[in-house]
Parts: C-alpha cells; sequence; structure tokens
C-alpha cells in the first residue's frame, strides 16, 4: 500500500473523526443547556458563535425553536447522539483502514450528497459548493483506493 494512499484515508478520518467530535461538544453543551427552552437556547448560541440573527437560516432555526416540544427535542438529541456514534466508528475504521469503514463512510457521506446538490441549485452559496466537492471528493477517493486495494494478490499474480 502506497504512503499516499494510508496518509489520505488517515487525513479523511481524522476529519470525519473532527466532525463527530464538534457534534459532540455541541450535544454536550445542547445536554448541560437543557433547562433552558429550545428558543432561548437557540438565541444563545447565536449571540455566542456571533451569527447575524437576521440570516435567512438563522431565522427559521430560531422560528423552529420556538416550537420545539420536550419530545422533540429528545428526538433530536438522539438523532445528534446517533450521528456522532456513526462517525466516531467511521472515522475508526477508516484509520484501521477496514472495509466496514469505507462501507460506513461512502453510505454515510454520500447520502449527503444529493441533499447537497439540491441546496446547490436552489440556494447557491460558495458554503454549499465547497461541502459537494469536498463530500463527493471523499467518497470517489473512498472507492478508488478500497478498489485498488481489495483485488485479491492471486488474481493480480495470474495476470501478470
Amino acid at each position: 500500500m502506497k504512503f499516499t494512499s494510508r496518509l489520505g484515508i488517515r487525513a479523511i478520518a481524522l476529519f470525519e473523526g473532527g466532525k463527530a467530535m464538534l457534534m459532540l461538544v455541541a450535544l454536550l453543551i445542547f445536554i448541560f443547556s437543557f433547562h433552558l427552552n429550545a428558543r432561548e437556547l437557540s438565541e444563545a448560541l447565536v449571540s455566542q458563535l456571533h451569527i447575524n440573527p437576521q440570516g435567512h437560516y438563522v431565522r427559521l432555526l430560531l422560528k423552529m425553536a420556538a416550537n420545539f416540544t420536550r419530545a422533540e427535542i429528545i428526538a433530536a438529541s438522539a438523532c445528534a447522539f446517533l450521528y456522532t456514534v456513526i462517525k466516531f466508528s467511521e472515522s475508526v475504521g477508516l484509520w484501521n483502514q477496514r472495509q466496514w469503514g469505507r462501507t460506513l463512510g461512502i453510505a454515510s457521506i454520500g447520502v449527503l450528497i444529493p441533499y447537497e446538490v439540491y441546496a446547490l441549485l436552489h440556494h447557491y452559496t460558495h458554503f454549499n459548493l465547497i461541502a459537494l466537492l469536498v463530500n463527493s471528493g471523499i467518497v470517489l477517493y473512498l472507492f478508488i483506493f478500497f478498489n485498488r486495494r481489495s483485488i485479491p494478490s492471486s488474481v493480480s499474480n495470474h495476470f501478470q
């Protein structure tokens, strides 16, 4: 296996693990701030992160947060936890170059690509374009790296 291939896979593993860590931190902040209602928490996060509260998505978030029930907040927290578990598992599988890590990576990243295309076509931003390019590149890299690696040596020796 080439050093550059291993380095690329490890970089993807770190990137995906970093996303999991960010989600875990956000989830923990959310859980420890659970005594606030969702609207207060959203407004506090917008203020702390210095995000423009008049932005389209921020207003949408604040509007949705005002209508969240306790059960919906618990469901959203459970989904965030599941996302974290999947991304950490993917990261470990990729780091150790396991086939299941590749499959999990392609599935968990690839499922976002149609949404990113839709978002890009309906509301172009540089962030949407970068997200689409990065995620498409990662999925393509995972296909190429593991397909090249998965050819049994007996088959490749047979054709030499």
